[in-house]
């Protein structure tokens, strides 16, 4: 069986679509960007091989088969955007808003993390989505767990019973919402936090709070580990400057672009919460 093919290749149907449209061969040019010579040397290959371009006292002119050739050109291009828009559409994820599987996970909302000791920070918007995620997730009564890091050593930004341990006022817990309490980056280690997601058949986990290079990113990965569709909130969440090997200052911002590209490519799908609480 023959292999099928176009008899105008798709480069040659591109040219003449543009031509149909463009003032000129300079215009013509700009639109397929590229040089007038090649533009004009693959104008006269077309003609030469196919009736659909003919030169009129010097100038190129399409003819009425090129005029049928674009509109069913033109006709398949939209019919082929319309297949793939819908596909695309159907991976999609679901509103996570009202799923009722969807659980919003606050990690390390604490005030120990935002004392004068700590070095400067990125997305200053990062506690009012919090919040505005929290709001919402309460007005339609969805799952909760906020996860507290906590320390047996006095000198911890997280030394329990410490104010530095306790919640940030815009994300302190209320009435039943669960509260679990870690001592390792991930909210899965060493938790009760996988028995408590599989009790309530959680499918969807949304991580805001911090830091995203270090607990948003280790309970990413063991969730995805675990299998779980997992949702990171890029602005709900924020990281530190930190300091490499030599001293040198690296800015929050850039730690935490590549933290959440990194993220996004392995363990989590990154949403700004405008998305997240978007509905399809």
């Amino acid at each position: 069986m023959n292999r099928l093919k176009f008899t105008l290749n798709s480069d040659q149907l591109e040219l003449l679509l543009a031509f149909e449209i463009a003032k000129g061969l300079s215009h013509l040019a700009e639109l397929m960007a590229k040089d007038p010579s090649v533009i004009s040397r693959n104008l006269q290959k077309i003609a030469e091989d196919f009736p659909v371009l003919i030169k009129v006292k010097g100038r190129w002119e399409i003819t009425p088969l090129g005029l049928q050739i674009n509109q069913q050109t033109r006709s398949y291009l939209e019919d082929q955007k319309k297949i793939i828009l819908k596909a695309i559409e159907q991976k999609k994820p679901k509103s996570l808003l009202f799923n009722e599987s969807s659980i919003l996970i606050i990690i390390n909302a604490q005030n120990g993390l935002f004392d004068d000791t700590q070095e400067d920070r990125n997305n200053s918007e990062a506690e009012a989505n919090i919040a505005r995620l929290l709001h919402v997730w309460r007005s339609k009564n969805r799952k909760i767990i906020h996860v507290k890091h906590v320390s047996d050593n006095p000198k911890s930004i997280f030394f329990k019973g410490s104010t530095g341990g306790n919640f940030l006022k815009i994300a302190e817990p209320v009435a039943d919402e669960v509260v679990i309490e870690k001592t390792k980056s991930s909210a899965f280690a060493d938790t009760d936090l996988i028995k408590i997601l599989n009790k309530e058949s959680c499918t969807n986990l949304i991580l805001v709070g911090f830091t995203a290079n270090e607990c948003i990113d280790a309970t990413a990965k063991d969730a995805m580990a675990l299998g779980f569709d997992t949702f990171v909130s890029s602005d709900a969440t924020a990281t530190f400057d930190l300091r490499d090997s030599t001293g040198k200052l690296v800015k929050a911002d850039r730690i935490h672009k590549l933290t959440l590209l990194n993220i996004n490519a392995f363990s989590a799908k990154v949403m700004t919460t405008n998305e997240i609480l978007s509905t399809p």
